[in-house]
């Protein structure tokens, strides 16, 4: 069945806006917004009513304005429908195609504690005597659906329109909107009214508007206006995010030959937001996305910074300019902007090694999430809004990602670029489906790809690439190689009677001549390899599948990593399909350990870094399997990174290699959490230097690690410091890593103590992610992070955002890891109505299933493997 043919509740089309003139006034002791809006509206369709989302809001008045009459509509003729979420107003004549209306609404909302829609931040202030003043802020988050919690509206995509804003506000705060501001007038009372320019034809979830008491700095980089505005007190921190802003909006421009189209860009930061949001012309970060010490952070706090700000720069043309028609397009301007934000990262920081990072990161996650049953296709029908809101996942945003790096790959960056530049220049201001996209491609490179691209967006799923070499009878040489490619599931493959597609892949194959392209369009094709030893599927790892090696022939390219004849895409893409490998019961945890430990004579930071995560992968899985076993594989840990560790040392030189300083930190961060005393023991002592006034006794690039270690291995005193650190640093990075790694808490009664501040004034509920964020990783954190979430669950649906709602539950499920725990998830969750999550749920509690059987197949092989090496000691 097409996504056509399946019905979806949307709006009745009778009606298509033009114009609204919209104007709120915030009122903060009341935890209200009164409201008002005029949408101007051409008749495409005979219509007798208007049909508007709507929701959380109390209509007072509703005027219609046509045919040069002004009426008003008596009560009785606004009916509305919570269950859709919208509100019907009821016309006493039939309007047809040709004629225009305006409806103009009075109404009251509220705000909302949940981060949705129009709602309140507060952040305090010290002054020189630390006396402390709050202020509240007034911030939108209107993604995916909640611009009907504001204003009723068209509250679909594809519907767009231009906007007239203003608001009023206490003349003393700062006001800004997607636009710049047009005039402002002087109102009794000490209020102001201000009024912004007109937009340009948008969605309605693009609406932006910020007020309060925030600070300003200006770029001077920039072809526009560019601002940042942030907490007072932290100008400084917000320089680099707004220099970033001027380079990538440059960089974008001149890739895409498009101007940015708006007179100006304000980058505001907020204490209590999720994540961050293109809105056009006002990009709105959490504090922790745009504001950092460019001389005192961590580079992985740069890096996030930056890969966020470019990613929402991009959305300027991919979201913006060009629009889904609706949420089953989601992928098309979030796969792009993710894209976006890793070639535009790797332009301006080189060093960085952008795409080797993709290959161990983002290309993993996506792969992942799409080996899960429960998984989705890229293009999933939605439904509804509640369908809407579940797909902002990894599917959406990295195999979105992953498919338009393959196709790029396949096309080449030159052509693919130029197919993006006609779809954008022909669909601007407009609103696209995917076949727009192909289209534009084929167009632009002559390339029929649109079948193909199908697969990958309307399907779930991807192969596994089994290689068999084929050998000569007479030498025993390999004469040729054999692939069969069959779904891969994370629980095994062809174990679960899924129709057996067959992918379009085009393989690359590397070999000591190069690398060779092959196409494979059905199950097994038969390549001819004669006088080629070194043979490596799926070259750089630039297409999207896993690849399986006899045990023989991984040897052989494991070699051929240590000699410096594979690329570092290779050996690192080699590593991570044999741990996903080994999940699934194709091959076993000790070949996991084996194929790991054979790359310990490289010395590439990426590939140390997934030794690590291939060593935790394996402690996570057996958590739950006793103290023999866990205290083996921490002395394994120990052995392998602690080794590295001391080799590398953990003191940071001025302008040290960037790459040098992650391996540095990773290194030092692995062998310390894994008990190296060496190790906790320096850990401990620059905390306590920290905690005694010296700002500087850890180096930014340890910060974390320190906390981490100390947090673990410390007790209730050493928390309490971490405590004080979250409520009183000035360093909003350094507040996060401290908030963070309270969840490292050494035992079950230090948990308890560290969950206790949950829903207190000391942690706001949109911060409750970061105190859980670790939690999970020990079995005595695990279980008492469990028992908390089902206590709490009930509140944390009403005070949350739905995005952090499923973040926290993911958390929850991820630290368990027995059948016991898996059969009381399942009760737990049987007795709820989990329509809003259950995509998360039904993933994650997979996810159990798949981590239970892993541990359950393999305990006697892992045990066997670390009582052979000396680890496991009875």
């Amino acid at each position: 069945m097409n996504m056509s043919d399946l019905e979806r509740k949307q709006l009745p089309r009778g009606l298509k806006p033009t114009l609204y003139e919209l104007c709120l006034e915030p009122d903060y002791a009341a935890h209200k917004f009164a409201g008002h809006v005029s949408i101007s509206c051409d008749v495409v369709a005979p219509s007798r009513a208007i049909e508007l989302h709507s929701k959380f809001i109390a209509i007072q008045t509703v005027v219609i304005e046509s045919r040069g009459v002004r009426a008003a509509l008596d009560e009785t003729a606004i009916m509305y429908d919570d269950s859709q979420e919208t509100v019907k107003l009821s016309l006493d004549t039939v309007y047809t195609p040709g004629e225009s209306l305006k409806v103009e609404l009075a109404y009251v909302g509220q705000f909302k504690d949940n981060l949705e829609g129009l709602y309140q931040s507060k952040y305090t202030v010290k002054d020189e005597n630390g006396i402390e003043t709050e202020h509240r802020l007034a911030v939108t988050s209107l993604e995916p659906t909640y611009a009907r919690q504001v204003f009723p509206c068209f509250d679909e995509p594809e519907l767009k329109a231009e906007f007239i804003i203003s608001a009023i506000v206490d003349q003393t705060l700062l006001c800004r909107s997607n636009m710049p501001i047009e005039r402002t007038y002087l109102l009794p009372h000490s209020k102001k009214l201000v009024v912004f320019q007109k937009t340009v034809s948008m969605s309605t979830y693009l609406v932006a508007f910020v007020s309060g008491a925030l600070s300003e700095i200006k770029s001077e980089k920039s072809r526009i206006p560019l601002s940042a505005f942030c907490p007072i007190g932290t100008e400084k921190q917000a320089e680099y995010a707004l220099d970033l802003a001027a380079t990538g909006l440059q960089l974008f421009e001149e890739l895409f030959d498009s101007c940015y189209p708006l007179p100006k860009l304000d980058l505001v930061a907020v204490p209590d937001f999720s994540g961050a949001m293109e809105n056009w012309g006002l990009i709105i970060f959490k504090t922790t996305y745009l504001l950092l010490d460019p001389e005192d952070s961590a580079l992985e706090t740069k890096q996030l910074i930056t890969e966020t700000m470019l990613h929402e720069l991009s959305h300027m043309w991919f979201g913006n300019l060009v629009t889904m028609k609706y949420w089953d397009g989601l992928w098309l301007k979030e796969g792009f902007a993710t894209l976006m934000a890793w070639m535009a990262t790797d332009k301006l920081h080189p060093a960085w090694k952008t795409w080797d990072k993709y290959v161990s990161n983002d290309l993993q996650s996506a792969l992942e999430s799409d080996s899960l049953k429960a998984s989705h296709p890229v293009e999933v029908f939605i439904a509804d809004t509640t369908d809407a809101k579940q797909i902002y996942d990894r599917i959406s945003y990295k195999k979105g990602c992953c498919v338009l790096k393959m196709i790029s790959n396949e096309l080449g960056w030159d052509q693919f670029l130029s197919g993006i530049k006609l779809y954008l220049d022909r669909n601007q201001y407009g609103s696209t489906e995917s076949e727009d996209l192909w289209s534009a491609l084929q167009e632009a490179t002559g390339d029929p790809i649109k079948e193909k691209m199908h697969m990958w967006t309307k399907e779930t799923g991807y192969p596994v690439v089994t290689v068999t070499e084929v050998l000569d009878e007479e030498t025993g040489e390999v004469r040729a190689l054999k692939l069969r490619q069959d779904r891969f599931i994370a629980s095994g493959v062809n174990k679960h009677g899924f129709s057996q597609q067959i992918y379009p892949l085009r393989i690359g194959i590397r070999s000591e001549t190069g690398v060779e392209m092959v196409e494979m369009r059905q199950r097994e094709i038969t390549l001819d390899t004669t006088g080629k030893t070194l043979l490596k599927v799926n070259a750089d790892h630039d297409g999207f599948f896993r690849t399986a090696y006899s045990a023989s022939h991984l040897q052989k390219l494991a070699r051929a990593a240590v000699e410096g004849r594979l690329s570092l895409r290779d050996s690192v893409g080699l590593l991570c399909d044999l741990r996903a490998l080994v999940g699934a019961g194709i091959t076993q945890s000790s070949d996991l350990l084996d194929g790991s430990l054979r790359l310990r004579p490289m010395t590439d930071y990426l590939v140390w870094d997934t030794i690590d995560h291939n060593l935790q992968s394996i402690r996570t899985a057996f958590k739950f399997s006793g103290r023999l076993i866990t205290d083996a594989l921490n002395r394994l840990a120990r052995d392998v990174l602690g080794t590295k560790a001391h080799e590398l040392g953990w003191v940071m030189a001025d302008r040290e290699d960037d790459a040098k300083v992650v391996f540095k930190s990773s290194m030092f961060s692995g062998a310390g959490l894994a008990g190296d005393q060496s190790i906790v023991s320096e850990a401990k002592e620059m905390f306590s230097k920290r905690v005694k006034g010296d700002e500087k006794a850890i180096p930014a690039s340890l910060r974390y690690e320190v906390f981490g270690i100390v947090a673990k291995f410390g007790g209730r005193e050493d928390l309490e410091a971490l405590l004080g650190i979250w409520t009183s640093s000035s360093s909003e990075e350094e507040k996060y890593l401290a908030l963070e790694c309270l969840g490292r808490a050494g035992n079950a009664e230090l948990v308890r103590w560290v969950l206790s501040h949950a829903f207190t004034n000391c942690i706001k509920d949109p911060d409750l992610h970061y105190l859980i964020w670790v939690m999970g990783s020990s079995e005595h954190g695990a279980l008492e992070l469990w028992g908390w979430f089902k206590q709490f669950w009930d509140r944390i649906q009403q005070s949350i955002p739905i995005d952090l709602q499923s973040l926290l539950l993911g958390v929850a499920l991820d630290g368990l890891g027995t059948a016991e725990h898996l059969s009381d998830a399942k009760e737990f969750f049987a007795r709820r109505d989990t329509k809003k999550y259950v995509k998360m749920l039904d993933q994650k509690l997979e996810s159990l299933e798949i981590k239970v059987s892993w541990a359950e197949r393999d305990t006697g092989d892992v045990k066997e493997w670390l009582t052979r090496h000396g680890y496991l000691k009875e």
